[in-house]
């Protein structure tokens, strides 16, 4: 017994679960929502007025008829001067800007075995390069030295990504982008600070997942008070009101002709559904009026089914194997010989139903995408997902809750001060009517007060005696405006107290505040606020492993396909179905606020990266990274293509050096060769001198022993010539 409501016996056998048993679990589990459903979305449909300036007159009863009645015809308007709604605006600003970094992670039990396969099979590889080099270093001598293989095995540590995870993380990007996940997570951080209260349903449609941000009227549910999400509680369900195409669309299917065709008259649209949440009993929502829509109820619950464990001994090895079977499983004969046994436990289920204006019941089964746990086939969890902001051993509050007593005294003493204004009458010149000089008329008296500066008065008016003591001065001026004003002022500071949403955080800084004043004071602003966004971390986190985990059951024929990634990149993703199904996935969510602050100081070292010689195209793609890891990522690689740049152009720097060494060698040898052949000549020229000068030594020598043997020979003769001569001489003196 749930209050008022029986909800019908869920451990029976399936056969016993007829259609009439299934209607009555539905109808069931509606009938224990209603109990308080009224209260609980007005309060709720009230948070969203606030936050959108709707004004309640109830609220400022005290105020605008402190004595019962009101006061028509005032000097002064109730207006909504809104405060709740920046502070609501700025975070949701700052979430969209948070980077949403998921990393995905194999938990299977096989994970360490694969990873140790890998690295052995990367250590063979190094000995086998290795062994090449040493077998055949002839063949090697161009190639670059191996770096050292504990130096290569510390780089896959480091590095070493399981292939299914990569498969993971490839199907999770592509989801996203799909179903537009970040968008919609906004749009559930909206809801979060309004209400504090987010929700989410996920599931698979024809063969694909779907994800959709659940408004908080539509949601309500049963959960352990220690839970913190819906989707581990016992039961939830969905309230909707649409029209008769839009049922069709969705739930076509599952209806039959008749149905479709008493769908065009609805029977539960009336003003009167307490489930018609978009209406106040003012009747401010012309739906109500056109009495078109649809009520659609969907209700998931946790069922019991009965399920078997089959022990038998493998053919082969021998060792005793366990097989999980469904109710109804008869053992055959065969395995009853070979020692096979069944042992039946009682197991969770989901199980689904939805009631369509009031009377249709339809598609009420067990779910068939289970989010079960390898490890415990008991533990399942619920399509709709959810969780409150601060809930524990009290009622939930939300930013918005808070903010609502502040938002009240501000309108409240604007609008006082309003009156104050309109009081005020500024410094006024009293005067006796009798000073008006004589043929004067008001205006003209008037006209010259204005136009001078002067008031001209006629003290001799007949019959009348004025005295210039009949003149005063009133002061009508409110001195309260700017007490109000100060008042104003306090109120909207303690509100930003209060938020976490100082007005440095604001953009505010004031005249004589520094900068690192500034800073501290939006350090200490974001502390506050950090306790929001952590907590619909953890949400978002849940959220990725849901829709990761229903992939897998709507890909059981694998998946092709094409994304884009946030730098404009693009991806393919290919998913083999059995390896997916296989895989037990974990989805990671690293702290947006830390990796903000660490994505900002990591693009602040562009600058200096493109003095060092970092291309400015490997700068601008780093603005594109809207999550730390992907920034570091292309960081590293900026700096490995830095690295092999520098060492390309030292490469480069020494093969110059030794082109120019070896042309100044040639050069030389080219001198040296010149010099030779200079030497050679000039020897040439010696020999070629010496061999003249030889020449020319020995004709003179011959010249000169010719020129003596002539002299000789003419001195003979000369002697010969006197011989003869005296012969000569003696002759005749001898006669």
């Amino acid at each position: 017994m749930y209050g008022q409501a029986k909800i019908p016996r869920q451990r029976i056998p399936l056969s016993q679960k007829s259609k009439k048993w299934r209607e009555e679990c539905v109808e069931a589990y509606i009938d224990l929502s209603k109990f308080g459903v009224s209260e609980r979305r007005s309060y709720l449909k009230s948070l969203y007025d606030y936050y959108n300036g709707v004004i309640d007159e109830q609220d400022y009863r005290y105020v605008l008829k402190p004595y019962g009645k009101t006061r028509n015809n005032f000097p002064s308007k109730l207006r909504n001067y809104p405060i709740i709604k920046p502070i609501i605006d700025l975070l949701l600003g700052e979430k969209a800007k948070r980077p949403l970094n998921y990393t995905v992670t194999v938990q299977n039990s096989d994970s360490i075995s694969v990873k140790q396969e890998e690295r052995n099979k990367r250590m063979l590889e190094i000995a086998s390069a290795l062994f090449l080099r040493n077998v055949s270093p002839e063949e090697m001598q161009g190639d670059q030295p191996p770096p050292q293989p504990k130096q290569l095995m510390d780089e896959f540590d480091r590095s070493y990504v399981d292939r299914r995870a990569i498969k993971g993380q490839a199907a999770l990007n592509y989801i996203m982008q799909s179903e537009e996940m970040k968008d919609k997570l906004n749009k559930g951080f909206f809801h979060y600070l309004v209400t504090g209260e987010v929700y989410s349903h996920k599931g698979v449609v024809r063969d694909e997942p779907f994800y959709n941000i659940l408004n908080p009227l539509d949601i309500d549910y049963d959960k352990d008070p220690d839970l913190e999400f819906v989707e581990d509680g016992d039961w939830a369900m969905v309230r909707k009101h649409a029209h008769a195409s839009t049922v069709i669309d969705i739930f076509g299917e599952y209806l039959t002709d008749e149905q479709i065709l008493e769908l065009e008259n609805p029977q539960q649209a009336s003003a009167d559904s307490y489930l018609l949440y978009r209406a106040e009993a003012s009747g401010s929502d012309e739906n109500i009026y056109r009495n078109r829509l649809v009520e659609c109820i969907t209700v998931y619950w946790k069922g019991r089914k009965r399920i078997g464990f089959l022990s038998y001994p493998d053919p082969k090895t021998g060792m005793m194997e366990e097989e999980v079977v469904e109710e109804g499983f008869r053992l055959p004969r065969e395995m009853k010989e070979m020692g096979a046994s069944v042992r039946y436990e009682w197991v969770n289920e989901v199980w689904e139903g939805t009631r369509i204006d009031g009377r249709f019941y339809i598609n009420i089964n067990p779910l068939s995408n289970q989010r079960t746990s390898l490890d415990n086939p008991s533990r399942c969890k619920l399509p709709v997902n959810g969780r409150k902001y601060s809930d524990i051993n009290s009622d939930n509050i939300s930013l918005v809750s808070l903010g609502i007593p502040y938002q009240l005294n501000y309108n409240i003493f604007k609008y006082r001060m309003e009156l104050a204004i309109a009081r005020s009458k500024d410094i006024i010149a009293q005067f006796d009517i009798n000073m008006i000089p004589k043929k004067w008329d008001m205006d003209k008296f008037m006209y010259f007060v204005e136009g001078t500066g002067i008031a001209w008065v006629d003290y001799n008016k007949e019959g009348i005696q004025l005295s210039p003591q009949h003149q005063s001065v009133l002061d009508m001026s409110i001195k309260t405006i700017g007490q109000y004003l100060q008042l104003l002022e306090s109120i909207q500071m303690e509100w930003e107290k209060i938020s976490g949403v100082n007005r440095q955080r604001q953009g505010g800084i004031g005249p004589y505040e520094g900068k690192a004043a500034s800073q501290q004071a939006i350090v200490q602003s974001s502390h506050i606020t950090e306790d929001l966004f952590r907590k619909y971390a953890r949400f978002e986190q849940r959220e990725l492993q849901g829709i990761l985990d229903y992939s897998k059951e709507a890909w059981v024929k694998g998946k092709k396909g094409m994304y884009v990634m946030p730098d404009n990149t693009l991806e393919t993703i290919d998913i083999d179905a059995l390896q997916y199904m296989e895989s037990e996935y974990g989805v990671f969510v690293s702290n947006a606020g830390r990796d903000q602050d660490k994505i900002e100081q990591a693009r602040a070292l562009g600058q200096s990266m493109v003095q060092n010689g970092v291309p400015a195209s490997a700068i601008l793609d780093m603005f594109d990274t809207e999550n730390f890891a992907g920034l570091k990522d292309k960081i590293r690689k900026a700096e490995a293509a830095q690295k092999e740049l520098q060492q390309a152009q030292q490469q480069a720097q020494q093969q110059q050096a030794q082109q120019d060494m070896q042309i100044k060698q040639q050069q030389q040898e080219m001198d040296a060769i010149d010099k030779d052949k200079d030497r050679q000549v000039e020897i040439e020229k010696a020999l070629i001198a010496a061999e003249s000068r030889d020449q020319t030594n020995r004709m003179q020598i011959d010249m000169e022993k010719m020129m003596r043997d002539f002299e000789i020979k003419e001195k003979e003769i000369q002697l010969k010539e006197q011989a003869l001569n005296k012969e000569g001489d003696l002759e005749p003196n001898g006669v």
